[in-house]
């Protein structure tokens, strides 16, 4: 099964001070701002998480419907991908 992985030169940040999120390419220096979803998705990823994975997770705790999940998670991967952030194997 084919999953995202998250590039080995990506570190992910959580500014605690500002409540700000962040992904930072160390190779590069691009750094782009997420919201906390995005940044929990990201986790995911790191921690091996399948789309299926990830949608389940987050519908749990989304006051939108499974459908609205999926098809906005699968746009950030997409972004995130085309912006080098991550993956896909």
């Amino acid at each position: 099964m084919k999953r995202y992985i998250l590039n080995k030169q990506v570190r992910l940040k959580h500014d605690d001070t500002s409540d700000k999120f962040y992904a930072f390419c160390i190779e590069t220096g691009d750094h782009f701002t997420l919201n906390k979803t995005g940044f929990t998705i990201l986790n995911y990823i790191k921690e091996g998480k399948s789309l299926e994975e990830i949608v389940t997770m987050l519908a749990k705790h989304m006051i939108v419907d499974e459908k609205t999940v999926v098809t906005d998670t699968i746009q950030f991967l997409e972004l995130s991908e085309k912006n080098g952030i991550i993956a896909y194997m």
